[in-house]
């Protein structure tokens, strides 16, 4: 299962430098940043990541990438998933700096649908990507997954009421065969 995505207009290109093509590979770290695109706060991201699979004991890769070397973005995600052996408890998010495009690979069998996926990548992932926040992007992954696990009343995560409701309503709709408002696609 996978989703794919273009970046929208708002999220800018690296500009200026050439841009690196990137073959997919074996996925072994939960953070890899071969276009640099973390800064300081990798930190940040690991810390969401843990979090996550503490909760949940679902594991995000997460994988930052100047270029997806001629692959579209599903092939390149499918291709580095398969590489690394991801179970059904673990979902690659990958992001291509360059092309301002990502994707997100997931196990047929992870807990979640393809509609609550998407709604988390809608509502969770794309805002932060829309504003170049690549580090925002992957905590909100990690943030809106554990959500929609806990809603799902699959794993309970124990947060707070009223954390992240925005991505709860999306969930119950996509749940129901609803399709939040401004979703991929849509």
């Amino acid at each position: 299962m996978l989703l794919s995505l273009v970046f929208p207009p708002g999220v800018a290109a690296r500009g200026g430098r050439a841009v690196r093509a990137e073959p997919p590979t074996p996925v072994s770290r939960t953070v890899t940043d071969r276009a640099g695109a973390l800064g300081g706060r990798r930190g940040q991201v690991e810390a969401a990541l843990a979090r996550l699979e503490a909760a949940h004991a679902v594991r995000l890769y997460v994988v930052y990438v100047e270029d997806f070397s001629g692959l579209s973005a599903q092939e390149w995600a499918s291709q580095a998933a398969l590489r690394g052996h991801l179970g059904r408890l673990e979902l690659l998010l990958a992001v291509s700096v360059g092309q301002r495009r990502y994707a997100v690979s997931a196990d047929s069998r992870f807990p979640l649908s393809a509609g609550e996926l998407d709604e988390v990548a809608a509502t969770a992932i794309e805002p932060a990507l829309r504003h170049g926040d690549w580090a925002g992007a992957a905590v909100g992954a990690a943030e809106g997954y554990a959500e929609a696990l806990a809603t799902r009343g699959l794993i309970r995560a124990g947060r707070a009421p009223g954390e992240m409701d925005h991505v709860r309503r999306a969930v119950r709709a996509a749940a129901a065969g609803g399709r939040a408002p401004g979703g991929p696609g849509g």
